[in-house]
């Protein structure tokens, strides 16, 4: 709850000159232009003494405690109090319902409406948590009278234990290095903030007197710190606006002109993370409201405030730290694509392309690195490789068929195919095409388009995070599959050369996949692929260490570890077997994930028309013949239509001219299906000969 205990100071009747301004009557009303006729907009601002006054407080990266139940110990990080003022003329006024008393829910692609104003919803597919959509209403003055415009806007959460709805994505802290660049939003971020979803309600007046609770929280600039001129209730002329008793509910909630709500950074989600690399200095907290501007305001550019504050208790200064790089999303490049390189934060950059800021595109695979400085010193990352794909061009097969006769087009590929014509339309997908009825030869084209994997590799990447040593009990490392994935591999650290067996087991140690491994002496890495479904408190560990000798084992460490080894909406390496100090036996965790595709060149292929009829060809006979499937797995169909008693030899050849596969068939009469099984032969692409009346018809297939 919201500064709960101080509630009881905060609603207090005051009666001003403008308390004629109400939602029902708009005489005296004042528009922001001057004007009678006007939309009475709010203006949400981010308010830096909120955050200053006391209301921010740091946390060491280990044995910080947990400041409050069910929200996580405070290792690594800040505790930041939020305040948001509205400084407009118009009421902020959120509404989860329409005027039928209806609420909307999104449920995968679609708006469902929902006639109950109160309670949980749960979406046809089963989702228990679906996104309700809201309005935001805006009071419209109109001389003496006031109406309402009501837009759909934004969407909320419902939180049943609380009995009301929280607007998602309302603000975003984050911390930050101060560059010479004069907007705060463009500064190095060092730390993440959280997407707090707030429920809005007058917490508080922005108040008369400084003795007032919220005395100075409402200034006309917050986005320059200690400045901007005071904003009291006599300032705003339509103070109370909205009715100054906005709470939290189903239906409704907001917050008056003149009015601030706050949350405490005691609170659920009030925080920012601290990476364990940050060394101590001069930072700034950067609080950002609206930032997807989902809300209609008068100002669009104030809705964030930037403040100082000095860390003292995370890595003393000039401590040796290196920077990381990062890709945003893949760190494969297609042919003609481009992938975006981040550096740890600092105050100076300098890539190895000579490039100087914090963030970069590249164009070419290759390795990157970049030379970061800030208050830990000056040092170079190690360097991170970007990948180059190159999709597989198709295999295209053409045909050849009579004039007025369509025909089968085919292809083969590791991926998704695609058919287009001369001038690049797009006609269909997959390994085959059939064309219209043609009457000359035509050209048409296919591509071929792969998923590829993205390798990550999860902290601790070595040993080397405090006291340990080798060990030989069975133990396991504790972790959260957020999606699917594959653990390609792991490093492990032996005292001697051995065979481990390592365990995949659900959250009550049933196994879910398991792979024996013969390591060495030393550093080595093990491949696993195992397949990961998302799921919680999943283990990982190792078993039934063999070796000769007296040797002890695998090395674990038993202090410094820090627990969660995040890779955001992926992974999360929660403990151990052992507790929160130990971590055992794997390390730099591999992990692949499908991450996005390439498209190859596209290939011409012909379909070749003939005036069969010139050739002495059966016209009939020959536009009859198909294969399918085509590709196929060397057992498939061949079809035709013969006149009566007629004779027809097959023939299967070989890329070389091998025929590998004959039969002749006799006394046929009209439609023909015969099977054909030559599964037992390489893959490749292979000829079919169909003899007839003298004459022989040819038919290209693939086995795949």
């Amino acid at each position: 709850m919201k500064f709960s205990t101080l509630s009881i100071i905060l609603f207090f009747n005051i009666s001003f000159f403008y308390s004629q301004c109400t939602t029902t009557n708009a005489t005296s009303c004042v528009c922001e232009d001057g004007t009678q006729n006007c939309l009475l907009l709010p203006d949400i601002t981010a308010s830096w003494k909120g955050i200053s006054n006391n209301g921010w407080t740091e946390y060491p990266q280990v044995n910080a405690g947990t400041s409050q139940n069910s929200q996580g110990p405070d290792d690594g990080r800040i505790r930041v109090t939020g305040s948001t003022p509205n400084i407009g003329h118009g009421s902020f006024t959120v509404r989860g319902v329409d005027q039928n008393g209806k609420r909307a829910f999104i449920c995968g692609s679609d708006t469902i409406f929902n006639v109950s104003a109160t309670g949980d919803f749960t979406c046809p597919n089963g989702d228990q948590n679906p996104k309700q959509l809201l309005l935001q209403r805006v009071y419209k003055k109109d001389s003496t009278q006031m109406n309402y415009v009501d837009t759909w806007t934004g969407s909320m959460a419902y939180h049943p234990s609380h009995g009301h709805n929280h607007v998602n994505d309302w603000a975003i802290m984050t911390l930050r290095i101060q560059t010479s660049d004069p907007n705060p939003l463009s500064w190095p971020i060092v730390g993440d903030g959280a997407k707090i979803g707030f429920c809005l309600m007058d917490y508080g007046q922005c108040g008369t007197t400084s003795g007032s609770t919220y005395y100075g929280h409402c200034r006309d600039e917050n986005t320059v710190y200690n400045q901007g001129n005071l904003l009291l209730n006599e300032n705003f002329p339509n103070w109370n606006l909205g009715g100054g008793n906005y709470n939290c509910s189903v239906t409704e909630q907001g917050i008056s002109s003149g009015w601030t709500d706050v949350y405490s950074k005691y609170l659920e989600g009030m925080w920012i993370n601290v990476p364990s690399n940050t060394c101590n200095g001069d930072y700034y907290i950067v609080m950002e409201v609206d930032a997807n501007n989902y809300f209609q305001e008068e100002r669009e550019d104030n809705n964030f405030t930037a403040v100082p504050v000095t860390l003292t208790l995370q890595n003393p200064a000039n401590s040796p730290q290196i920077p990381l790089i990062s890709a945003n999303g893949s760190n494969n490049i297609c042919s003609g694509g481009s992938v975006t390189l981040k550096a740890t934060a600092g105050s100076a950059f300098l890539w190895s392309t000579g490039e100087t800021t914090q963030t970069i595109n590249v164009y070419q695979a290759g390795p990157y690195s970049c030379t970061v400085t800030n208050y830990c010193g000056t040092s170079t990352s190690a360097p991170f490789i970007v990948n180059s794909v190159v999709p597989n061009a198709p295999t295209l097969i053409g045909d050849t068929v009579c004039v007025e006769g369509s025909m089968t087009l085919t292809a083969n590929g590791t991926g998704s195919i695609s058919w287009y014509d001369s001038e690049n339309n797009f006609l269909g997908t997959g390994a085959s095409f059939i064309t219209p009825v043609l009457n000359t030869t035509t050209s048409f084209f296919a591509n071929n388009t792969d998923t590829y994997m993205d390798s990550t590799f999860a902290e601790p990447h070595t040993n080397e995070i405090g006291g340990g040593g080798y060990r030989s009990s069975d133990q396991y490392n504790i972790f959260t599959a957020h999606q699917d994935f594959t653990l390609k591999s792991v490093l492990v650290y032996s005292d001697a050369p051995r065979n481990i067996t390592v365990v995949l087991e659900d959250n009550i140690g049933q196994t879910i996949d398991s792979l024996i491994a013969s390591v060495p002496l030393g550093e080595s890495r093990v491949n696993l692929n195992f397949q990961v479904l998302a799921d919680s408190n999943l283990r990982l560990g190792v078993k039934d260490m063999t070796a000769s000798g007296s040797t002890s084992g695998l090395y674990r460490n038993n202090s410094s570890a820090i627990f969660p080894y995040e890779l955001p909406e992926l992974l999360s390496i929660t403990g151990s077997s052992q507790g929160a100090s130990y971590f055992y036996y794997l390390y730099d965790w591999e992990i692949l994930t499908e991450n996005g595709t390439c498209t190859s060149p596209s290939l011409e292929v012909l379909a070749v028309v003939e005036s069969c009829a010139a050739l002495g060809e059966d016209v009939a006979f020959k536009n009859s013949i198909s294969l399918f499937p085509n590709p196929n797995n060397g057992q498939f169909e061949v079809n035709f239509n013969t006149r009566k008693d007629a004779d027809v030899t097959i023939d299967i050849i070989d890329i070389v001219g091998k025929t590998i596969q004959s039969q002749s068939l006799k006394n046929l009469n009209g439609f023909v299906k015969k099977a054909i099984d030559i599964k037992n032969f390489s893959k490749g692409i292979y000829l079919m000969n169909l003899t007839f009346e003298g004459k022989t018809y040819t038919k290209r297939f693939i086995k795949d």
